[in-house]
């Protein structure tokens, strides 16, 4: 929607305008200094030394191919260039910051849809404003001095994410900022069904080892510790093996004499181990 005051603006310039363009120019000073600018005079060279001012300065019309104006923006302490070209039916507008020619903010505007050549009115004179304010503050305003979040703002905080990463098993929990989390009541470890439960929580998963043979569940070895010299002619030395390491021994328990025999290496058959061709 056009900025109040643009109507005022154009009744005030009304004897100066002296063809379509002209009329949209004067909509598009206004959205200018709606937006904290005021004008400093015309032309590129401008030293930006003449009085702040909210109306069109003299000579912004000489020409009807184009048109140079330059503004300040008082809160940025920065001085901008407001350049129009005519061609061909076309206003070609571009806005830039004087000392930084490398960013440019580009539009084009189709005369005919937003100006007629009847001047004694506002109302008569342009067409479609709502439109032509709309675009130009995207595509030209906003670009040069773009939007910031306002101050105190943050990211809204994901309860979901947070949940999450409270269940997770594979996180060492935070006991400085939140509670512990409760160990598993899974780890019984004559359960058949907790085989495999030990791997999906290591951190918390107790004796329930997830391997298909594991000599710490089930009374199938000793409860602190295991032979890690197992299946070998002589005994690891002391150390090789740090204490409570996870460690799969050489071979199974009992292989030393003197020592009780393992299970039974073959306690699960293969696949069609009962068919008679294979």
């Amino acid at each position: 929607m056009a900025s109040a005051g643009t109507e005022l603006l154009f009744n005030s310039i009304k004897t100066q305008i002296n063809s379509p363009q002209d009329s949209i120019i004067c909509v598009l000073h206004w959205q200018i200094i709606s937006s904290g600018y005021k004008c400093v005079g015309t032309g590129e060279e401008n030293d930006g030394a003449c009085e702040e001012t909210e109306m069109l300065p003299e000579g912004w019309n000489v020409s009807p191919d184009l048109f140079i104006l330059q503004y300040t923006n008082t809160a940025a302490k920065k001085t901008f260039i407001f350049k129009v070209i005519t061609v061909d039916g076309m206003l070609l507008v571009h806005f830039w910051e004087k000392d930084h020619a490398d960013k440019v903010a580009t539009m084009n505007i189709r005369i005919t849809d937003f100006a007629t050549e009847d001047y004694t009115s506002y109302k008569k004179a342009v067409k479609n404003i709502t439109d032509l304010c709309k675009s130009f503050k995207k595509e030209i305003l906003n670009e040069m001095v773009p939007s910031s979040p306002k101050a105190g703002t943050s990211k809204p905080r994901n309860v979901t994410e947070d949940k999450d990463r409270d269940h997770d098993p594979l996180r060492v929990p935070n006991t400085g900022s939140r509670r512990p989390r409760p160990t598993p009541e899974w780890n019984d470890p004559d359960d058949p069904f907790s085989i495999g439960r030990g791997d999906l929580d290591p951190l918390h998963g107790g004796m329930g080892g997830g391997m298909l043979y594991d000599p710490m569940r089930g009374g199938r070895g000793p409860r602190f510790g295991m032979d890690p010299s197992a299946g070998l002619p002589s005994r690891l030395p002391p150390g090789a093996v740090p204490p409570g390491a996870r460690f799969d021994p050489f071979g199974p328990p009992g292989t030393h004499p003197g020592q009780r025999p393992g299970p039974d290496p073959d306690h699960m058959r293969p696949p069609g181990y009962d068919d008679m061709f294979m």
